[in-house]
């Protein structure tokens, strides 16, 4: 066993992680071994494994492979319900850990992929497919899922409900897509790697400033993809790209205290130069594609980024066009407040000011912290200290992570 953690915060972040980590994974082994039919059964004994786990740990100490462990229980709770529900004894035997002949890495990961897909089928609507993958590949609760799209928690626990009944209506099985299949989820699947990378990289509420752990899920799930030869396609290089130079930042997006470090204040030195080296080859496979997707165009402004000197050398104007044809391709509010916030940087206060007055009142917006804390920067640059002091004190009323409210009150202490 590993040494016991010294405090029961130490022991709570731990299992969060771990349980973060792993729930897919585990969801993922059971679903291939019991069937996609059993999809709520799998889940409910993954469950159990941790409960057992949040239960004995914390008094026993962490084990030497925590993975391991969680495999193991879950398996034998897995036996235990077959056996009670009276299924054929050959199913129990199947799932009976080997002593000899450990599952592999890559095994592991091809279950991952497939309950990604399997999450994603054609039968579920798109938005129950985002909501069922997040929540049950990459063990997002769903009032995390509820803050991400806007809804009530009870929504969407509903929506999740209907999903998985969907799902088993639909009587998919647990193999590789077929290349007609794979054309009709692989959207849903690349957005889904993508809204869980974002809640890793920059997570909603909170203690923490970043989830390392769920972001490099996120990047290792897409690396997973862009390797596999069989599906060679611009957008998931793209994405590949894009995430692997974000996460080339992640270390440097919290001081030693886990306090949020602004990208202006980032040092660059800390930034990971294997991810970025791996970002530009993937960019560079993405750009031989002859369809140009927002994730190429994100790639891009994050390129930008990382071959930029400093935050002062930034090829803002380059970073500004981007945006423009990205806003032109979305539509999306939060694309068009990136923009006017690369625009004030560029040295274009009044446009970057007049994005900030259209999108002022957006329903989506309205109770937004990035939103109000990006206006509150573009008032402050433009020498409007009262105004953003204002703006400062309307996002600190807004749902963020502790060290996003610590960041303003530092923020708002420049205005007075």
């Amino acid at each position: 066993m590993q040494a016991r953690p010294e405090t029961d915060t130490e022991v709570i972040r731990t299992l969060d992680r771990l349980f973060r980590r792993e729930t897919g994974r585990l969801v993922a082994s059971l679903v291939r071994k019991l069937g996609p039919g059993r999809l709520t059964l799998a889940e409910d004994i993954a469950q159990e494994a941790l409960l057992a786990a949040a239960r004995t740990w914390p008094y026993d100490g962490l084990p030497d492979n925590p993975a391991a462990w969680l495999t193991r229980v879950a398996a034998n709770k897995a036996i235990d319900l077959i056996r009670q529900e009276n299924t054929a004894r050959s199913a129990a035997e199947a799932l009976t850990p080997s002593e000899t002949t450990p599952e592999t890495t890559i095994g592991t990961h091809d279950d991952q992929l497939r309950l990604l897909m399997l999450c994603c089928h054609g039968d579920v609507p798109e938005m129950d497919r985002l909501i069922l993958t997040l929540n049950i590949c990459f063990g997002f609760s769903a009032r995390e899922v509820a803050r991400l799209f806007l809804k009530e928690p009870s929504a969407i626990s509903a929506r999740l409900t209907r999903a998985k009944a969907r799902l088993q209506t639909s009587r998919p099985d647990f193999d590789w897509p077929t290349p007609m299949e794979l054309d009709t989820r692989i959207s849903s699947t690349l957005k889904v790697i993508y809204l869980a990378f974002s809640l890793g990289y920059s997570p909603r509420e909170g203690a923490q400033a970043v989830r390392q752990d769920t972001a490099l899920e996120a990047l290792h799930m897409i690396e997973l993809f862009a390797g596999d030869a069989t599906h060679r396609r611009g957008d998931i290089y793209a994405l590949a790209a894009l995430l692997c130079l974000q996460a080339s930042r992640l270390e440097s997006r919290t001081d030693g205290d886990g306090r949020f470090v602004p990208l202006k204040a980032q040092k660059r030195e800390m930034w990971d130069k294997a991810l970025i080296s791996r970002g530009f080859l993937y960019l560079a496979h993405a750009r031989e594609s002859e369809v140009l997707s927002r994730y190429h165009l994100e790639a891009g402004i994050a390129a930008q980024h990382a071959s930029a000197p400093s935050f002062e050398e930034t090829d803002w104007v380059g970073i500004c066009s981007l945006y423009k044809t990205l806003e032109e391709m979305t539509g999306s509010p939060v694309v068009m407040l990136n923009h006017a916030a690369a625009l004030m940087q560029a040295g274009e206060a009044g446009a970057a000011i007049a994005k900030i007055k259209t999108l002022e009142g957006h329903r989506l917006l309205s109770n937004d912290i990035y939103f109000h804390t990006a206006k509150a920067e573009i008032l402050l640059m433009s020498g409007d200290r009262e105004m953003a002091k204002a703006a400062f004190k309307r996002a600190q009323e807004c749902t963020g992570t502790d060290t996003e409210i610590i960041h303003l009150e530092h923020r708002l202490s420049t205005c007075l």
